[in-house]
């Protein structure tokens, strides 16, 4: 594990971005559960598998933040992963969405800013973290 001058700092950065970005999409995700999974079009299934999917993804991005939190690199492989892709995919919709619905815009563009911002500097820490553990072998 890496921790000279600056792991601390960079980590820190890494973990508060995740968490905005975590924040944005879940608030995306809950906007978009309460008015597209739970109307009559749907059904109970569909709406029960797109809960315990956004559950899984919220579980496994809070549980990668606290095994970075607690060792500084376990957990940093799969956070750009959600970050990049998964908050991403949420930020890219805001091309169906019309620009008159300003809190939606505000969702969909800080998901999409947060999400690629929180993955370049989770690869950062993580590359860091490589960097220096080859070095020292």
């Amino acid at each position: 594990m890496y921790t000279g001058p600056g792991h601390n700092s960079q980590l820190t950065r890494c973990l508060r971005l995740n968490a905005l970005a975590l924040a944005f999409s879940l608030s995306h995700t809950i906007v978009d559960i309460s008015l597209f999974a739970s109307g009559p079009e749907l059904s109970e299934a569909a709406s029960a598998a797109i809960v315990a999917v956004a559950c899984a993804v919220y579980g496994w991005w809070g549980r990668s933040m606290a095994q970075a939190v607690r060792d500084g690199r376990t957990g940093l492989e799969s956070l750009p992963v959600l970050g990049g892709v998964w908050a991403v995919a949420h930020g890219a919709s805001f091309v169906l969405t019309p620009l008159t619905e300003y809190a939606a815009d505000v969702i969909h563009f800080g998901s999409l800013l947060f999400g690629l911002w929180a993955a370049h500097a989770t690869w950062r820490v993580w590359r860091a973290s490589r960097v220096v553990a080859a070095a020292s072998r």
